[in-house]
This record gives structure tokens, sequence and C-alpha cells, in this order.
């Protein structure tokens, strides 16, 4: 996602940053949380073309946007299933945010959890559901994908950084602050629960948007790391 054209966007780059290439024109409504398609063809994402949130798929080609979700309800942050038959998403449409699953290719929704969720993310064997229970929560939950119990698996109580986590084939990776000016990439064991620093850097990330992903291979992490803020002094003159 990005604001370079004015407004809020999906882009696609190169792995290295290169040939940056704007997908959407939605010209005003804000267009984020893009997810991958499995096989590489296809980016889901949510959008607000008329105020209401959706979800939306566009070929990583280019072409016009498909509205998959039409509900008058809040849908948001969809995530692709590991064999690419559904999507994931965050919706209100039974009341407070529960997690959602349709077709890829369009058709009726199924509600998943039933004690809240946001953000939700396959396991890589595609046989568990990870997900936080509400926006801001930065405890992490899982359930089958078929169906079953709902069992936390950590709480990393980075409330700021809630929505950077992803998951991985042997547990959980997420980013916390160490500092005003220094943050850390750490991983989350899931067998034995021990936790490890991946990785320190200067600065922090974009703590209001999903953003922490990994390779298909597992050999790399991508996070979205905010480099410079700023801000003008305006006057105003005859003020009363």
């Amino acid at each position: 996602m990005s604001g370079r054209s004015g407004s809020d966007e999906i882009w696609l780059c190169g792995s290295e940053g290169e040939n940056p290439i704007q997908l959407t024109s939605f010209r005003g409504p804000l267009a984020g949380s893009p997810c991958w398609s499995p096989d590489g063809r296809q980016i889901a994402f949510d959008c607000r073309p008329e105020g209401n949130p959706d979800i939306f798929i566009v070929n990583s080609e280019g072409g016009q946007p498909r509205r998959l979700t039409d509900d008058p309800a809040e849908d948001v942050v969809p995530a692709w299933s590991r064999d690419g038959r559904w999507v994931y998403f965050t919706s209100n449409r039974s009341g407070g945010l529960q997690i959602w699953k349709m077709p890829a290719g369009g058709g009726a929704a199924v509600q998943i959890t039933k004690n809240g969720g946001f953000e939700p993310q396959e396991s890589p064997d595609g046989q568990w559901l990870y997900f936080t229970r509400d926006r801001g929560s930065s405890a992490v939950w899982r359930m089958p994908v078929n169906g079953g119990e709902e069992t936390p698996v950590f709480d990393f109580r980075e409330k700021n950084y809630s929505r950077s986590w992803t998951v991985a084939n042997q547990g959980v990776y997420f980013v916390v602050a160490e500092s005003l000016v220094q943050s850390s990439i750490r991983f989350a064991n899931s067998a034995d629960g021990s936790v490890r620093t991946v990785a320190s850097f200067d600065g922090n990330v974009h703590g209001g948007v999903s953003g922490l992903s990994i390779s298909p291979d597992g050999k790399w992490l991508i996070y979205p790391l905010v480099t410079q803020r700023g801000s003008d002094l305006m006057m105003v003159e005859n003020f009363r």
C-alpha cells in the first residue's frame, strides 16, 4: 500500500524495490491490507469505494479489481487459504468482529470464529488458522481450519505493534519496540514456547497497518519501517 499517487492504492514492485507499478486507481478511498494468492497471480485487499469497506481481488499483472464482498457490514483484512480456494477476512456482519471465509471465486460467506477474530492467517501447512481477537490486541490465537476449539498461542504485549506478526512453519514472528528509537523482530517457537531475537534495527515500524510478512521460501522477512516523521507549523491570522 502506498500513497505516492496522492491516495492510498495497491502497488507492486520487484523484490528489491525496483519498477513500482500502481495496480489500483480508486483515487480517494483507502485501499490497503494487500495479500498475495498462493500462486502469485492475484492480490486480495480491502477498500471503501462507497464508504463501506469490502474485499476486492486484483490480478497481479493489473486490470480491473473484482469485488468479492458486498455486505453492508465492515469486511476488512483479507487472507488466502494455502490451497488458494478460500479468502478469509474480518467482518462485523454478525455483530462483533469475527473471522469469516468465502470461496475465492465468490459465493456464500461462512463465519469461522465465535469469540472474536481479527487479521486471520493460515499456517503454512494449511492446518491452523491464526488470528487476534480484536483491533489492538497483541494476543495471538489459533484454531483448526476445519473448525474446533479456539486456543491462545502467546501474547507479545506490544499493543502499538499488534498488527506486526506473521506465521511461519515452526512458530510466529513478531515485532517489538525496544525503545523509542529501536525495534526488533522476534520468533516464538510453537514447539517449546521459546522466544529469540532474529534482528534488531533503528527506528519503528508502522504500527497502524499490517506489514510483517515472510517470503514463500521462509528465508526473508519484510516490514514497514518508518524512516522519517515530519510536521508543519501553521499560523491563523486575525484569530478571535
